[in-house]
Parts: C-alpha cells; sequence; structure tokens
C-alpha cells in the first residue's frame, strides 16, 4: 500500500500538472465503461467527522454523480455515538461486536445520526455549488427494519437488522439522477427506531440492486498486507476480519466485486475506479479478467505483449500484418480493456495443431493466467477435433513439461510444419495428445 498522503486536493483543472493528460488518457476507457453503473459506498464514522476527507469524499461523489455513475452512499456512525454517548454520561453494552441498543439510547441515536446526516448534505451541497455540477442526495426510508432479537439469550432490543428493502423506489431515485444516502436508523413496520449496522446495509442493499460495485473505505493498517486481488473462494485464506468475512460469504451470490480502499488516502476512490491497477485490494467473485477470441481492434495491444519476447529471441518475430492475417487463431486476456496475456491455435492438418504465442505480461505473471490460457487452448483443440497439440520453445520447455507435453523431435513434425522448422533457431520440440471427440 502506499504511505499515508496528505488530504491536500489537487486541482484537476490545472493544466500546467505533467501528468493530468495521461492521466485522462489512461481513465478515458473507464469514464464510458462506469456509465450507468451502480457503485455502493460506504463511508465510516472516522472518515466523517474529519472535514479535510469527508469534503474529498463529497467533491469525488459529486464528480461521479455528473459522470453518470449511479451511487448509494452508507453512512457509518459508530464513532458518533461513542461520543455522544459519553458526553451524555451513558453507558452501552456489546455482544458479539454488536451495540446493544436500549430505549434510553433511541433520543441520542436519532439526534446524532441527524447531525452526521446534516454534515454529509452539506458537504455534498458545497461540492456541487463550488464545481458547478448537480448532486442532488435524497433519504427517506429504503431499509424497513426487524429487531436482531435475542441471541445467547441477550436481548439487543433497538438495535436491528435489515427485513426488506424498497427495491423500485430505490431505483427509481438512481435512475432520475439523483444520489442516495442510507443512514444506520431505520424503521420497523410499526414505526419503531432500530439501529442498524450500515456496512450490513451496504451489502445487503449492493445484492438487492445487482450492484457493479460495493466500495468500502477500511483503515489502511488493515489493507497493508493483502494482495490487490482475492477471489472469493480464496479469502479466508487472507488476513481480513471475520466480519467482513461473513458478510462477504452471506451475500456472495449477489455480489460481483468488492473493493477494499485505504481511508487514509484522499485520492483513493477516484485511482480505484479510473486506473487499471486500482488503489486498494478487489475481492471478486464475478470473473476479474477475460478471456475471449482476439479481434481486429486488439492487434496493437498483442503487439505490444509480444515484441519484448521477440526481442528476446522467446518469440518468432510477427509482422502486424501477419498478426491481422492469422488474428482468428488468437485468444487474448484482458483486464478492463486492456490486454495481459494472450495464445494461439494454428491447424497444422486435419489431425495436429500448434501452440504458439503464449504470453503474459509480466505485471501479471504467477497468477496462473498463463495455464488459464494453456487450458483455453487445450479445450479448442479438443473441440475442433484435433488429435496432437505442437509447440515449439526456446525458454519455457520445462514448464509445457510440468503441463503434460512430451519432449519430442524437429522430424516427428507433421509434415506441414517440419518443412517450416528453422534449424537455426533450434527450438525445442514438444506435443501433448488430445482426447478427440466422440
Amino acid at each position: 500500500m502506499n504511505s499515508p498522503r496528505s488530504f491536500k486536493k489537487v486541482d484537476l483543472m490545472e493544466p500546467t500538472i505533467p501528468s493530468f493528460t495521461e492521466s485522462l488518457r489512461q481513465a478515458s476507457p473507464y469514464l464510458a465503461d462506469h456509465r450507468d453503473k451502480t457503485l455502493v459506498l460506504y463511508w465510516p464514522s472516522d472518515m466523517i467527522a474529519d472535514p479535510a476527507k469527508l469534503q474529498s469524499l463529497a467533491r469525488d461523489c459529486v464528480l461521479l454523480n455528473s459522470l453518470g455513475l449511479k451511487l448509494v452512499i452508507t453512512l457509518g456512525a459508530g464513532a458518533w455515538l461513542n461520543q455522544a454517548y459519553r458526553d451524555a454520561g451513558v453507558t452501552w453494552q456489546c455482544h458479539q461486536n454488536t451495540r446493544i441498543t436500549g430505549p434510553e439510547h433511541l433520543p441520542l441515536l436519532e439526534s446524532t445520526v441527524g447531525r452526521v446526516r446534516a454534515r454529509v448534505e452539506s458537504a455534498i451541497t458545497q461540492a456541487s455549488a463550488e464545481h458547478h455540477l448537480p448532486g442532488a442526495l435524497v433519504s427517506g426510508n429504503w431499509v424497513v427494519a426487524k429487531p436482531k432479537g435475542i441471541i445467547d439469550g441477550i436481548d439487543f432490543q433497538h438495535t436491528g437488522s435489515v427485513r426488506k428493502i424498497n427495491r423500485a423506489a430505490l431505483s427509481q431515485t438512481l435512475q432520475a439522477g439523483q444520489m442516495v444516502l442510507i443512514t444506520p436508523l431505520a424503521y420497523s413496520l410499526s414505526g419503531e427506531a432500530f439501529n442498524l449496522n450500515t456496512m450490513e446495509q451496504a451489502f445487503a442493499i449492493s445484492e438487492l440492486l445487482e450492484a457493479d460495485k460495493l466500495m468500502l473505505f477500511q483503515a489502511s493498517q488493515e489493507l497493508k498486507h493483502l494482495p490487490k486481488a482475492i477471489k472469493r473462494s480464496e479469502l479466508t485464506a487472507q488476513p481480513i476480519s471475520e466480519r467482513l468475512q461473513t458478510l462477504i460469504q452471506r451475500h456472495g451470490k449477489g455480489l460481483k466485486r468488492v473493493h477494499l480502499i485505504a481511508d487514509n488516502q484522499p485520492d483513493a476512490l477516484l485511482t480505484e475506479l479510473f486506473s487499471r491497477d486500482g488503489a486498494g485490494t478487489l475481492i471478486y467473485t464475478d470473473r476479474y479478467h477475460q478471456l475471449r477470441p482476439a479481434q481486429a481492434e486488439d492487434i496493437p495491444g498483442l503487439m505490444r505483449l509480444i515484441q519484448p519476447l521477440e526481442a528476446a529471441g522467446i518469440l518468432v518475430s510477427r509482422s502486424p500484418e501477419q498478426l491481422e492475417q492469422n488474428l482468428s487463431d488468437f485468444w487474448v486476456m484482458e483486464i478492463d480493456q486492456h490486454l495481459i496475456g494472450c495464445a494461439a491455435l494454428h491447424s497444422i492438418d486435419a489431425h495436429n495443431a500448434e501452440l504458439s504465442c503464449l504470453a503474459v505480461e509480466p505485471g501479471y505473471q504467477d497468477q496462473g493466467l498463463g495455464q488459464e490460457l494453456l487450458n483455453e487452448i487445450e479445450q479448442q483443440a479438443h473441440k475442433k477435433g484435433y488429435q496432437h497439440l505442437w509447440l515449439l520453445t526456446t525458454h519455457t520447455h520445462h514448464w509445457f513439461e510440468e503441463n503434460g507435453f512430451d519432449a519430442s523431435d524437429p522430424e516427428a513434425l507433421p509434415a506441414p510444419r517440419k518443412n517450416l522448422y528453422n534449424a537455426q533457431r533450434n527450438s525445442k520440440v514438444l506435443v501433448k495428445p488430445i482426447q478427440t471427440r466422440t
């Protein structure tokens, strides 16, 4: 993770900043991609209490709203409630890391949540006015509460959980271009007030709306040992709080991507959304990268991937014209419209095919992506009825042998490929049997 930085707001309109045009170019694919996408944000109470952090978040949310993203903002209020209860001399208890809210806590709960909401509304209004952008923020009784009940013999009283969410009203508000604000205060069908955990609400709303992204601000020290991306199936092996792991697993089927971003970086939200590598940790339940057949617009990206390997003598040189001619043989792997890997399946004859040009961008190696590309090529060879998959390599024969290829000899190559064998490269010949279709 990056080291903590001060919350000095960068003026993106300053034309003398050298990196501005390059940053804009990198962000441009995401501007169109994120339009009309639903984003649920969790703001922890500590960030709302910090004027600089709050104002930075407000500006960024107003900007995102103006760019066509549909925003649901859920507000934490734990730190505010702690202070309010201490100032009033009111004590409280917790069970299973959850605050028990009694009748004596309700007046302070309602007034404190009201202050937090007013603080956020004020920041959004100011940010909208400063940048002359629309920034309507709407709060309402979107969430219907129910009592959390009695657990381990402990009555949680006015601490509640989500009973249901008014999806139609939420969707209508978002479709109108307005931001939705969710607070910890929610009411039951009988009108009783309940204190709800807003992170739990964020997960429930994300699942119901099938949000494209759920973005959670977390303490930076909790993220510094996490990788950039984590598969949900591998989550338990990571140093993530039990509560967060439970929420992710509980709502996993309805969540596409969960982003954990540090609460001490003022530009983390925009960097996570508008740069390829992001600023935090992505927990993905959909396919983070896409594997698909190559298209004509992929040729520049293919050239970028293979040219360093050609220069090193690992791959045979190919011109853009040669790539275009054989484009239908290629499969590519991409992340957010950026090619990170490729491989090709060339037909030799009716029974034999050749694997070539398997490459993964250096920054994405050692993540099993080469294996995934190889598996795809083998599946395609199987579908097309080939009996043997051949390859020629000068550097990576051990890896292919570990993946089921056997050493062979140039003389054993099928005649059409043997005639093209370049003895000067002295490539090793490997072959793998492919089960034919029945």
